[in-house]
């Protein structure tokens, strides 16, 4: 793959940016939001050169590719020595407050493959940019402490051998090229992000995969979580939830387990975000 300097340009800016002028949050989110859905817009806009045929297979392979990477990330987490945690739990949205979001962007999807297909549209070219304006975006936000590195290895590790262990079996299973599919993987539920990279890189039916199978980790943590919730605790649901445990799957984390699980998550996913933000694009580079 053709190296693209400028992703990691944009993260680096964006957090010596960040931890020079310490921008407003509320300002950050709102930028991120938008950006997110012409992101999801574009990839919606490049589906129109994906094959009919294809589509359902796609969405097979990625329901599997999800379950895959779930299964296998707690199996790590089993064996992995747990820290007992306490303390207040951190206060949250309610779930029903976060479904408008994730209906705005399949809302986003559907709307950019129903204009493509009368609009020609340079969805292809106007990724790579937008992605740039994403990974700046995303380190203009971070805020990462060493106390956060120390505090939250186990879910981090448990995410990180849980997302190679997934890769590696369904590049075995499928024949898919390793790099793809570790790419796929260790996207830890960003699909905004994994989606529109993959498809820049491999084209829209594994773009369309690598959506798909990090959309339906963070859903089916989501469904997961009240189940399982009790015997993982909150150092497992924040390693299924993945990047998205600082977020969209923090409120199950917190609900489901320990009182102390929110803090856990968040640092966690911090983590998982910034590697995904570093580990996607470099895995992109390999050769296919």
């Amino acid at each position: 793959m053709e190296f693209d300097p400028f992703l990691y340009v944009a993260f680096a800016a964006g957090y010596l940016v960040g931890w020079r002028w310490r921008p407003s949050t509320p300002w950050i989110l709102r930028a991120t939001i938008a950006t997110i859905v012409a992101l999801v817009f574009l990839l919606g806009a490049s589906l129109t050169d994906v094959s009919p045929a294809t589509l359902a297979p796609a969405v097979a392979l990625a329901i599997g590719f999800a379950g895959l990477i779930l299964a296998c990330t707690l199996a790590i987490y089993a064996v992995l020595p747990h820290r007992a945690v306490v303390g207040p739990a951190r206060a949250v949205l309610p779930a029903s407050e976060r479904v408008p979001l994730s209906a705005a962007l399949i809302g986003a999807l559907l709307a950019g493959y129903a204009v493509a297909l009368v609009l020609p549209l340079p969805a292809a070219s106007a990724i790579p940019y937008a992605l740039y304006i994403l990974l700046a975006l995303v380190g203009l936000g971070i805020r990462l402490h060493w106390e956060t590195l120390r505090r939250v290895w186990v879910p981090v590790v448990a995410a990180l051998t849980g997302a190679l262990l997934a890769g590696a079996i369904y590049a075995l299973a499928t024949g898919t090229d390793a790099a793809a599919s570790f790419a796929i993987s260790f996207g830890f539920g960003w699909y905004t992000l994994d989606g529109p990279l993959v498809a820049a890189r491999l084209g829209a039916t594994l773009g369309l995969v690598a959506f798909l199978a990090n959309f339906l980790r963070e859903n089916l943590t989501m469904v997961l979580a009240p189940i399982v919730g009790r015997r993982v605790k909150g150092e497992g649901l924040a390693a299924m939830g993945g990047a998205t445990a600082m977020d969209t799957t923090l409120y199950f984390v917190v609900r489901y387990a320990e009182t102390d699980a929110g803090s856990l998550a968040l640092g966690s996913g911090l983590i998982l975000t910034v590697a995904a933000s570093l580990l996607v694009p470099a895995f992109l580079l390999l050769p296919l």
